[in-house]
Parts: structure tokens; C-alpha cells; sequence
């Protein structure tokens, strides 16, 4: 991409901060009186105020020197600012306090200042900075949203990142964490050098050693295993992944599918109510843009959603731009709840009763399109009606707490403005112990008020990453190994679409002896802080006998790094290659890429770079899988597809190099994709059976309608399915090879055999189902929730100082009402203990685990924390943030100015990375030694929630239920 010529007068993120003194006043208002004087001062000497009136120490009025040289010092250094400034400034201690130079390595860091002091920012930055700088697209990784970024190098170093305008998702928009991506490149702490385990395990204690010799131990480790023919007990554990193909290239080439994901903590039962009634894709991509009225049920758009930036940019465009109304039902006041137009608190888990509620209600005023669900829904209106004829919105106000005059009045508001109005919701729906059917709920509004796949309606896209035009060298074949891990037989709709996975069971059925790993590899990911119940990941990942070997893949030694045996240093997304999408809310296919911006710092190398080497030294034909030459030789024949750029004349690499991106602009926008008519050589050699469904070669291609020969819905009946027979046969392991061929979306499957007696009752249509704890449940217990800060992304943004800063501590947050209650105001500490659900006891045995307190119950843990009081939270929950909490991760995710532990710095290079401004100027260090009494509100590292939080998967998916806990609340003295 071109050069940059910006000047010194744009906004500098890569070496700019704070120039903080020197002196260890560390109250809070010391620290922000003593800054508030110092940015006073500053601004006087920036903006040429010298002839302002002050006061000298007698105070007399006095007129300050208009001369431009400033008057010299004792020692001869200037002097920027004047005897006094008007505003008890005691020149002679301000220039004692203005503080030392900060302490360097060998390479800048970002958000040091050099000069501190008055004359900080004198000709800074500097004017030329930007000059030649070369701007280099990429990806940004620190969500999932992988949002376009470009980064501005200039003799080898990054300077600063933003937003890249042409990718089509995030169109050139950038959240606080892109712009902290400097933070993570460039850290004093990151890993550079593999590292080996020379203690106990967790006990931080290691030895830097070489790539060779890394990774003939992991060879041989791994050797052993194929050639006794093991290769379940291999197991590949990622967090967040991008490198997809890579991933998948050396597990096949292994032999392994036991490939472990965290889906189910984020979004299995979105996905797996999607598919019920789609099937061809698993996420809805509400085309709120072009929407007139948005129904929020429990998505945190604006700060926590999968799509973030560009579903909140298109949200508010929708808004703003084209006049829709957003009404939000959250337990908790979210910023995308308090930037709707309304926002109602329900009870927790009764999203899915509201959502019914207001189907019944269109149904009983009429307002229904009746041509979409009698044409392309697979009931009738009358069934329908039927079906919902006791969710009524008095029920739902009984359950939720919501009124029914808002229920009905919300419902009208909703089917007037279809067909552009659509549904949202997310995790504050789904993850539930009914998150499935909340979901599934929800989403049966869509079709009611016939908004399905309209512009400004509910839509989709079949293009759930790259644009498939795109196609990688040759993989091997795909392994065949089974494991219950990967695969758990208690879960009926979690791998059948899609392997989505039950992530959070791992542990305990390592524990429980269900199966056994002779090597684990970790990549990108940090269970022990995410995953639910901390302690019993940290006991399972201790011992040695349950996991023999252990290699994680990370930037950071992070939780998961500290009960490693190897430590593999990873690339950050700076410094690697991937072609990368998600599904775009322009409903069009695309093609991102992430390229190496600078050369990976230290010895840091990616898995494209590293797993050829290993394959090799594993052998068994495993080298045979790459072939291809080296990893620039790969990106080329993957990206060889895209088309030319007739402006540039640049196609494949070469135009995605220069762009970044490239959006297929030949395919249509996918509305309405249940209407294309079949062409005649679609329908050659087809079938028409008597219900209109149109096969062709045994597999379904489409459907009759009228006189009209159309493609449908790519499910069993070919229309949207809200009665689902597939569901209810496959979750009690009946055959449904029949359905599965008229959907034409043959790679579902049906369970396998491993699942035999592990049957369970789904329902075949939309209900709503209540959760036993939470209907008996005591004065002194609260329901539990979660929630994500828009500066943090789960386990991984807290080590980045310019996050850290803004967000570090996390309280939990109490209805004043509540706190009344209990006795409570802000700053209070209380104990929570939480419970494991009496209703999965019921229906998944398998998870009994854990000691029982003396009413019978099964306790969780225990934990203490401080409150805040918000109104803008349900009286029957308590929220925490999640993020917090870490115990490694560096120093800064610790909020800790130096080190503690040293052990896992050899693997740094803590000389050449030195970052004096969090030493100088990290106030938030929690100095209370655990003493409530002495701690000062908004210090230290937070709590980890995942303490408390049980191991919770939806019986029907195996989603986790982050917000079903049930806790009792006891104020400590």
C-alpha cells in the first residue's frame, strides 16, 4: 500500500503517553491533582499563553514574561514555565517533581514519553514521523470480529495501526483493542524463546531452550503415539483460531480428531437454534441497516458481540441513517441497553417466554404474515395459534416480571414495521441452562411477522468465513479417530451441522477417567482463567498422569503456559500469514489477509512456519502433507483465485497485499435466497415427490411452489422449519438419513454409534422451559451474570497496558434495592458461594461432582469480592465482568509494577523490551495485601468469576450456562 505522509499535527498512538513524575504519591488524588497541574501546565507552554495574568508567592498580581527564550535555570536548562502559574503551582517543587527520564531497552516502547517533564512535548512527535512509512494490511486478532487493520512500518518497527476502509465488514472502523495491537507486539514480557519445565508442574520453574530442541522432544513424544497407534489420545485444544487450514493440514496429517474448541462457552446454542431452522447456516446476520425496529434480546452489540464493530456500526446506521427503533431486554444495563430507544430488565432466563408472548399476541391481533407461514414456513397459522395458545403475555409477565401491556404493545411495534425489523440476541439469551429454546424462541418472531431473509429483516449468509473461490494446496485426508472429549455422546445437537463441541466438560471427564491424553497442545488459549470452575481445571492440568505431556502454543506466558511442560513462543498477528473472513454483514462473500507487518520479534515463529518441521520429524508420512514449498508459496496459490483489479492490474496475493481485501461484488446481496427459481439443468434428471420437494439423484435441490420451481430452504421440508422432526429423532439416535438427504446439506450427519442409550427428549417445536433453581430461590441467593468489557476480549487483553488502564477491576454490581436488603453500600465486601444446578443433577448425572454443603446441596466455591450499586441491573442477579482476575500473564494483566515470579522471563528479553511507564505509573497496584479493610476502590487485578462458576452444559447442546448460577450473598464483617 502506499507511503504516508502525515504530519506531527495527527494523533500519535505508537510512542506517545503519559509524562508522569517521579515522586511515589500514589493516593488517587494526589496522583490526579498532581497530573491535572502538570496537563495545565503543559497546555500554557503548548497553546503561547505566557502573557496570562497570575499570582506570585506574596500574592500580588502580576503580568508573566511575554519573551520567547525562556528564562534559564541554576543548572542552565530552560525553563518553560514562569515564576508561578496562578493556581498555588510551587514552581521550585514543580521542577523537583517534574521527574527523572525514563528507562529504556534497546527498542521504543509504546506509551513512553522520553521527555518528561514541562518540556515534554516540544516539536513531539516528531514532524517527519510518518514520512515513508509504508502502510501493510492485515487482520487484527485480539477478537473474534478480525476486523481490517494497516499498519504504518518504518525501518522495521510498527508504528501505530487503524482501520482499513476497504474491508467490507468493519469498513475501516477500529475498537479500543486494534489500536492497543502495539501493546502486544511490543511487550517486555512477551515469550520470544522456547521454554522447558525444569520443576514441578505449576511451579514456574523453567530453562530457555532451542526450536531444535524443542521440537524433537514434541516429535518424539508424538511419534510414539502414531506408531502405537493412539492417536485419540493426541488432543489439540485451541481458544481463539484463525489459522483454520494450518490447524487442520498437521491434526489430519497426524492421524487426530480430537480437536477441542471453546464454542460451547461462547455461542452452541445460538448456532444450534439457527440450524434448526436453516441448516445451511449456524449465524443470523440481522440486517439492522436497513431495519426499521430492532429487538435486542440479551446481545451486548456495542461492546461484546462476535461481529462488534460492524454490527454496532450498522446498528446505529440503521438508527440514524434509515430511523429504526432498538428495544433491548438485558438483566443488566449494558451500553448497547442504555443507547436503546428502550431497555427492560426480565427475570434471568425468561427471554425465550417474552419472545413466545409476543408471537401469540401478533397471532391473536392478526398482525402475522400469513402468505410467509402458510407458503414457506412447514406449519400452519393455525397450528401455529394452537401451539402458542397458553403463551400469553400475563403468563410471560408472571415468569419475567415484564408487564404485558409492553409485551403487547412491543409485539404490534415489531410485526408493523416487518419486513424490515429483525431479532438480535447472544449469549444473554443463550447461555442458559434453556438457552436453546430461549434462542429458538426469539428467533421464531422473525417468521411470524414474515421479516426472514428480507432486506432490513432477519438474513443469513452461507459464507461463513472465506469466499470459497479461495482454495487451499491439497489436504490430506481427514482422520477417522473418535473421542469422547471432542465428541460427548450426553450432547445431541452439538457435532451433528457442525462441530461445535463441548468444551467445557474436557477437564472432568479427564478427571472422571472417561479418556486419557498422552499429549496436549494448547494454541491461543487460557483455560484455567476462562474455562469454569478454576480450581478443577488447575487440579486436572497439574497432574501428570492425567495429562502426560503438555505443550502450549502462546505470545504471553499466560495461565494455561504455567502448567506447560513446553512453551512454545507463538507470532502475534503482526507477524504472520493467514487469509481470513467471517460472515459479512453486507451478506456478500469476501477475502481478508493477514500478513507479516515486521519480522517476528526474537524467535517467536508461527505454526504455518513450524509444523512442516515437525511433521518431518515425526515422519510417517506425515512430511508428505507439505509439499507445497514454503509458506509465501502456499499464500500464493490459495489467494491465485482472486480476481484483477482492473484499476491496478494486481490479481491473487499481489492485490490483496496492496488492498487487504477483496469482496466478491458479482454475488448478489443473499436476501430472499429461498426464491431463487432452479434452472433447467438444476432440474434435470429431478424428482418431484407429491409434497413439492424436488430430489435429484436422492438429494433434496428445492421445492415446488405453485407453478414456481425454487430452491428453498436447505432443510428436510425445504421451508423454515419451525416444526423440526429432526431434532427430536436425532436426540434420541433415531435415523434421520432420509431428512439429512432432502436437505441437501449432506455433511450433517447422524450420531454415532458411541452415542447409543445416551437419548434425550428435544422438543420439535419452539418452547420455552423454566429453570427448577430458579423458581424456588432464596431471600438470600441471587442469580448470577456475566459480562464483557468493550476494552477486553475474555482472557487475552488484560497483559495490554492501555487497556489495563481503562478497565482492571471488576466489583460486582448490585441493585440498590438489593443492597438495601442485605445491608449493603458501595465498597462493601460480601462472600459468595455457588451452587451447582439441581436441574442438571437431574438430567445429566454425569456431572455430579463436588461436596455437598449440609442442606444437601452441591457447592461450587467460595469466593470474596467488593460491590458497586447500579440501578441499571435486575434485583434478583449480581453481575461480574469477566477478564479479571489473572495470576500470570505478565505483570501488567497482574497489575503489578515489577515481577514477582521471575521463573518464565528467561523466555523473554526484558533488556531490550524495557517499559518504564507501567513501573512509573501504574496507580492502580493493589497495595492492600488482601486486607479489605485497606483496599482502595479501583485498584488491583479483579477476581476471576470463573472461581464460582460451575461446569453447566445445556442438555441439548452443551452450551455453557454462564448466567443460571445460582449464589448466596453474605456481607463479611
Amino acid at each position: 500500500m502506499e507511503s504516508s505522509n502525515r504530519t506531527d499535527q495527527e494523533n500519535d498512538i505508537s510512542d506517545s503517553g503519559p509524562c508522569a513524575p517521579s515522586k511515589e504519591d500514589h493516593s488517587s488524588d494526589a496522583y490526579s491533582r498532581r497530573n491535572w497541574l502538570q496537563l495545565g501546565a503543559l497546555a500554557l507552554g503548548a497553546f503561547g499563553l505566557s502573557g496570562c495574568s497570575s499570582k506570585n508567592k506574596n500574592g500580588q498580581s502580576s503580568k508573566a514574561e511575554q519573551s520567547t527564550t525562556p528564562k534559564k535555570q541554576d543548572d542552565g536548562s530552560p525553563n518553560t514555565v514562569e515564576d508561578d502559574l496562578g493556581f498555588g503551582v510551587d514552581l521550585e517543587k514543580w521542577q523537583k517533581g517534574r521527574g527523572l527520564p525514563y528507562e529504556t531497552g534497546d527498542q521504543k516502547m509504546p506509551g513512553v514519553c522520553q521527555l518528561p517533564g514541562p518540556g515534554a512535548k516540544r516539536n513531539w512527535p516528531p514532524k517527519n514521523k510518518y514520512k515513508d512509512a509504508k502502510k501493510i494490511p492485515g487482520m487484527c486478532q485480539l477478537c473474534s470480529t478480525i476486523c481490517g487493520i494497516i499498519g504504518y512500518v518504518k525501518e522495521g518497527r510498527l508504528l501505530k495501526i487503524e482501520g482499513n476502509p476497504n474491508d467490507p465488514n468493519s469498513r475501516g472502523k477500529l475498537c479500543a483493542r486494534g489500536h492497543a495491537s502495539l501493546n502486544h507486539l511490543y511487550h517486555p514480557e512477551r515469550l520470544l524463546f522456547p521454554l522447558k519445565r525444569v520443576g514441578s508442574r505449576g511451579e514456574g520453574k523453567w530453562k530457555r531452550i532451542s526450536w531444535d530442541e524443542a521440537l524433537t522432544e514434541i516429535a518424539e513424544k508424538l511419534k510414539t503415539i502414531r506408531d502405537a497407534g493412539e492417536h485419540q489420545e493426541f488432543a489439540f485444544h485451541q481458544g481463539r483460531q484463525r489459522s483454520k487450514d494450518a490447524i487442520k493440514r498437521f491434526l489430519d496429517a497426524f492421524g487426530t480428531k480430537t480437536q477441542l474448541s471453546h464454542r460451547s462457552l461462547c455461542s452452541g446454542n445460538r448456532r444450534a437454534a439457527n440450524l434448526t431452522y436453516l441448516w445451511e447456516s449456524d449465524w443470523d446476520l440481522n440486517d439492522v441497516e436497513n431495519s426499521k425496529y430492532i429487538l435486542n434480546f440479551g446481545s451486548n452489540a456495542f461492546e461484546a458481540h462476535q461481529g462488534h464493530v460492524p454490527f454496532a456500526n450498522r446498528i446505529q446506521n440503521g438508527r440514524f441513517k434509515n430511523g429504526a427503533k432498538m428495544v433491548t431486554f438485558d438483566v443488566r444495563l449494558s451500553n448497547t441497553a442504555g443507547n436503546s430507544d428502550e431497555w427492560f430488565s426480565p427475570f434471568p432466563g425468561t427471554d425465550g417466554a417474552i419472545a413466545l408472548a409476543m408471537c401469540h399476541w401478533i397471532l391473536e391481533q392478526q398482525k402475522q404474515d400469513n402468505d410467509f407461514i402458510n407458503t414457506w414456513t412447514n406449519v400452519s397459522v393455525d397450528q401455529l395459534k394452537n401451539h402458542l395458545k397458553e403463551n400469553t403475555p400475563e403468563w410471560a409477565e408472571k415468569v419475567s416480571g415484564i408487564p404485558s401491556a409492553d409485551i403487547k404493545r412491543i409485539a404490534i411495534e415489531f410485526a408493523n414495521a416487518a419486513p424490515a425489523a429483525t431479532t438480535m440476541c447472544n449469549r444473554g439469551s443463550s447461555a442458559h441452562l434453556n438457552g436453546f429454546y430461549n434462542d429458538r424462541a426469539i428467533n421464531l418472531l422473525n417468521a411470524v411477522v414474515g421479516s426472514v431473509g428480507k432486506k432490513g429483516g432477519w438474513c443469513w449468509s452461507p459464507w461463513g468465513g472465506l469466499d470459497p473461490i479461495v482454495k487451499t494446496p491439497e489436504m490430506p485426508a481427514s482422520a477417522k479417530t473418535w473421542s469422547v472429549l471432542e465428541d460427548p455422546p450426553e450432547y445431541p445437537l452439538a457435532n451433528v451441522w457442525r462441530r461445535m463441541r463441548v468444551g467445557e466438560i474436557i477437564y472432568l471427564y479427564l478427571l472422571q477417567g472417561r479418556a486419557k491424553l498422552q499429549a496436549y497442545m494448547t494454541y491461543n488459549l487460557d483455560s484455567p482463567l476462562t474455562w469454569p470452575e478454576e480450581s478443577l481445571t488447575k487440579e486436572v492440568l497439574t497432574n501428570e498422569e492425567l495429562i502426560k505431556f503438555h505443550v502450549c502454543i502462546n505470545c504471553f506466558y499466560n495461565e494455561t503456559a504455567h502448567y506447560a511442560d513446553i512453551v512454545l513462543p507463538w507470532t502475534t498477528f503482526m507477524e504472520r500469514w493467514d487469509l481470513d473472513a467471517r460472515a459479512s454483514y453486507n451478506l456478500r462473500p469476501y477475502v481478508g489477509i493477514r500478513t507479516p507487518m515486521v519480522e517476528p520479534l526474537g524467535e517467536a515463529r508461527d505454526i504455518r512456519d513450524f509444523f512442516p518441521e515437525l511433521a518431518r520429524k515425526i515422519g510417517g508420512g506425515m512430511e508428505e502433507a507439505y509439499q507445497y514449498g514454503s509458506t509465501e508459496d502456499y499464500m500464493q496459490h490459495w489467494a491465485q483465485k482472486v480476481p484483477e483489479n482492473p484499476e491496478t492490474g494486481k490479481s491473487g496475493l499481489d492485490r490483496l497485499l496492496d488492498e487487504g481485501a477483496w469482496e466478491n461484488q458479482a454475488t448478489a446481496p443473499f436476501y430472499e435466497p429461498y426464491n431463487t427459481e432452479l434452472t433447467a439443468e438444476d432440474l434435470a434428471g429431478s424428482e418431484t415427490d407429491d409434497s413439492g420437494l424436488i430430489t435429484k439423484d436422492g438429494i433434496g435441490i428445492g421445492i415446488q411452489i405453485g407453478e414456481k420451481t425454487v430452491r428453498g430452504f436447505k432443510t428436510p421440508s425445504r421451508k423454515f422449519e419451525i416444526h423440526s422432526l429432526f431434532v427430536n429423532q436425532v436426540s434420541k439416535n433415531q435415523d434421520c438419513s432420509k431428512l439429512i438427504a432432502n436437505s441437501g446439506v449432506t455433511k450433517t450427519k447422524n450420531r454415532p454409534k458411541e452415542h447409543q442409550g445416551h437419548d434425550v427428549d428435544v422438543d420439535s417445536m419452539p418452547i420455552w422451559l423454566q429453570i427448577d433453581e430458579h423458581e424456588k430461590i432464596a431471600d438470600n441467593e441471587l442469580i448470577m451474570t456475566s459480562f464483557k468489557w468493550n476494552v477486553h476480549n475474555h482472557g487475552r487483553t488484560m497483559n495490554l497496558k492501555w487497556l489495563a488502564e481503562i478497565v482492571h477491576s471488576n466489583p460486582a454490581w448490585l441493585n440498590p434495592l438489593t443492597a438495601e436488603r442485605f445491608g449493603l453500600s458501595d465498597g462493601d465486601w460480601i462472600e459468595l458461594t455457588s451452587y451447582h444446578s439441581e436441574m442438571l443433577e437431574k438430567a445429566s448425572p454425569n456431572l455430579t461432582h463436588g461436596v455437598r454443603d449440609e442442606s444437601g446441596r452441591l457447592v461450587v466455591n467460595t469466593m470474596r469480592v467488593p460491590i458497586v450499586t447500579m440501578h441499571g441491573i435486575h434485583p434478583k442477579a449480581i453481575a461480574m465482568s469477566n477478564s479479571c482476575g489473572h495470576w500470570q500473564y505478565t505483570s501488567v494483566a497482574k497489575a503489578e509494577k515489577f515481577p514477582q515470579q521471575k521463573g518464565h522471563l528467561v523466555g523473554s528479553d526484558g533488556e531490550s523490551y524495557r517499559d518504564a511507564d507501567w513501573e512509573r505509573n501504574m496507580w492502580w497496584e493493589d497495595r492492600s495485601q488482601g486486607d479489605p479493610a485497606k483496599w482502595q476502590q479501583n485498584t488491583g487485578n479483579g477476581w476471576n468469576q470463573n472461581r464460582l462458576m460451575p461446569i453447566s452444559p445445556d442438555p441439548v447442546t452443551g452450551q455453557q450456562a454462564f448466567h443460571s448460577t445460582v449464589v448466596k450473598i453474605q456481607k463479611v464483617s
